[in-house]
């Protein structure tokens, strides 16, 4: 889109703002704004200018081909709103007709937004254009605009990486009302201060804001935490680097030894008030691979990072000290017994959302090789679950697009990977349903497939589920059943996702 024109208006007007891009499918009319919306509440500064680009990649095309450009600057109550039609097949009165109604649906759509930022001091330039792709549209903006955030509707989503890729600012994709993925520039990562300062709103949104938390049907409300009470993962300036020095301090001098295998050392310890666990690799490719990779990872269900030691040949990680593991809970009658279907249905969902992040919405590609159970999925203090992906350091857990990961996993074939993740994910299902853990399932040799398969394809669950529990006819149990089976006869004909078995278990298909 050309902005040198004469009718535009200057996006550099304040010495202190600067420019955020919003791409939207102008097709969907208000039902596209969620982006706008998140990028206001979130991005947004005083003296800061949103330049919205609805893109209507279909208005102005007939079969005739043709090619008559199309510019037309129109200021309305404030609204800056620009239409740019490169490859126009209409006759002149119809792209008009076109124009108006495009320009009064969103005349009305963002009037309110423009009284909202002009109060916040933000200026908005809303520009329609037609006859673009929408990726290689707002890579061009961003070249001119020099903007700190590109913020994309959800249903641009196809476009994430092409723009990700060909940027040097941060994007963030819209996943849902209220929830987006982040992605961090390629130039500054996510150690920049902007970047921080964005995450640290949410932060404190993803804890005490509704929008954030799926609720589940008739479950309780949690007592919304305070800043203090946050997970240190989730508190400004972490993941940070940690000296030799603080770690024997939380450790205790390495007192305070928990497990002690061939693989790694685990310690517990304390850092200020909170307790953490430490974790002792030797330093060599699969360890410095696993640091790379959960150094980026941030997702409210998975176990995150706290910091880092790397010294000589041992690499140190720390990580917030959760409440116990699913495996345990499900081995103590008293605590399998509060562990409701309700709850049950709560953390495969949770746990899904988790596996989803990692295989489809992290930046750099697939996370595969999760090495899912219920011994690797940690509950919080707040009945939340997060899975936790340090175990898999000895399975050669990859970032799919990572050229330099090859020589590390040069032998993984990331979509078997995929599938071997969500096959696990239906043991989980089972493990869940059934309260029994599927590393210590014993049943004449059977494994926990083995026996709950034959229940699973002939629809009969009596037999399967956990007796501790005595309500039998919840509707999320079947759920479960249905994704567990999808996923344990997924083979290489099938083409499931983490995605559609998520949708099985929240009962959509």
């Amino acid at each position: 889109m050309d902005s040198s024109s004469g009718d535009s208006i200057s996006l550099q007007s304040s010495a202190t703002g600067e420019n955020v891009i919003v791409v939207m499918d102008g097709n969907r009319g208000k039902g596209s704004l969620d982006a706008l919306d998140w990028a206001i509440k979130y991005i947004v500064g005083p003296n800061d200018t949103v330049v919205v680009l609805g893109v209507l990649p279909e208005i102005g095309k007939k079969p005739a081909p043709s090619c008559l450009p199309f510019h037309l600057g129109i200021g309305t109550s404030g609204i800056w709103i620009k239409l740019e039609f490169s490859h126009n097949e209409m006759t002149p009165s119809e792209l008009q007709q076109a124009i108006g109604r495009k320009k009064r649906e969103y005349q009305k759509f963002l009037q309110p937004y423009y009284h909202h930022c002009k109060k916040r001091e933000v200026k908005l330039d809303i520009r329609l254009a037609a006859g673009y792709e929408s990726k290689k549209l707002a890579v061009e903006e961003a070249e001119k605009l020099d903007p700190r955030w590109i913020v994309l509707d959800g249903y641009l989503k196809k476009d994430k990486e092409y723009i990700h890729k060909n940027v040097d600012c941060h994007v963030a994709l819209l996943k849902e009302k209220g929830v987006a993925t982040l992605i961090p520039s390629k130039i500054t990562g996510p150690e920049c201060e902007e970047w921080q300062t964005v995450c640290r709103k949410i932060d404190d949104q993803a804890f005490t804001d509704d929008d954030f938390v799926e609720e589940l049907p008739n479950s309780p409300k949690q007592t919304p935490l305070t800043p203090c009470s946050y997970p240190l993962s989730w508190r400004t300036g972490f993941p940070r680097a940690f000296s030799l020095g603080e770690i024997e301090e939380i450790t205790n001098d390495f007192q305070n030894v928990t497990l002690k295998d061939q693989n790694r050392i685990i310690y517990t310890g304390v850092y200020g008030e909170n307790q953490v666990i430490v974790m002792c690799f030797r330093a060599d490719d699969h360890s410095a691979s696993l640091l790379k990779i959960v150094s980026r990872v941030r997702h409210r269900n998975i176990l995150n990072l706290v910091g880092y030691c790397w010294i000589g040949g041992s690499i140190f990680l720390l990580c917030d000290c959760p409440e116990g593991s699913l495996e345990a809970c499900l081995l103590c009658d008293k605590a399998a017994t509060n562990l409701s279907w309700n709850k049950r249905w709560g953390i495969a969902l949770e746990i899904g959302a988790g596996i989803q992040y990692l295989h489809e919405e992290f930046a750099d590609g697939s996370i595969v090789n999760l090495s899912l159970c219920s011994c690797n999925v940690a509950l919080g203090g707040d009945s939340s679950s997060m899975l936790c992906i340090y175990e898999t350091t000895t399975k050669q857990m990859k970032i799919d697009n990572d050229p330099q990961d090859e020589s590390i996993c040069k032998n993984i074939d990331v979509n078997e990977q995929l599938r071997e993740d969500i096959q696990d994910y239906g043991v989980f299902l089972l493990e869940l349903i059934s309260g029994l853990s599927r590393r210590l399932f014993e049943n004449d040799g059977q494994s926990l497939v083995d026996w709950a398969l034959p229940f699973l394809e002939k629809n009969i669950l009596s037999p399967m589920l956990d007796p501790r529990l005595t309500e039998t006819s919840d509707p999320r149990v079947a759920h479960m059943a249905r994704a567990a089976l999808a996923c344990l006869n997924y083979d290489s004909s099938h083409n499931l996702t983490i995605s559609k078995m998520l949708a099985i278990v929240r009962g959509n298909q």
